[in-house]
């Protein structure tokens, strides 16, 4: 819509904005489906859009091998923060994705009573996708 319309109480179109917010809503196949093909057209929109919507739970999208190169570079404390707040199933494929004495010290920090801490394990969370995106733009992982 034009500036007038918006200033006659239309309403102002974010394109961008709008389709971040569509894409996080989307499944995963079907965000992957439509920025592989958006990817073709335009690989610089395909990029930003792409790092625009992830979160932390983006991670359990990626392949194993890809999430493995990601939780390999974390501190194990880090990783038991924020492996805390997630599913037991996401857990253990990140746990068993990393060498057992990685594993069990981030076992022992999940274990702990962390209610107190949530701001911490959400941190730890950032941190980790934080990581993510470098990995992604150093084209060591692939999101979607």
């Amino acid at each position: 819509m034009s500036q007038n319309n918006a200033e006659n109480g239309g309403v102002f179109i974010n394109g961008k904005g709008q389709v971040i917010e569509l894409l996080r809503k989307m499944d995963g196949a079907d965000k992957a489906k439509l920025l592989k093909n958006l990817r073709l057209r335009n690989p610089t929109l395909a990029k930003e859009l792409t790092e625009s919507c992830l979160s932390f739970e983006s991670i359990w999208d990626l392949d194993d091998e890809c999430l493995k190169a990601v939780v390999c570079q974390i501190k194990p404390a880090i990783l038991g923060l924020a492996l805390s707040l997630v599913h037991v199933k996401n857990q253990r494929r990140a746990l068993a994705l990393i060498s057992r004495d990685m594993a069990m010290k981030a076992f022992e920090i999940m274990q702990k009573d962390l209610t107190s801490n949530r701001s911490e394990c959400f941190r730890a969370q950032q941190k980790i996708l934080e990581l993510a995106i470098n990995l992604q733009r150093n084209r060591v992982i692939q999101f979607y």
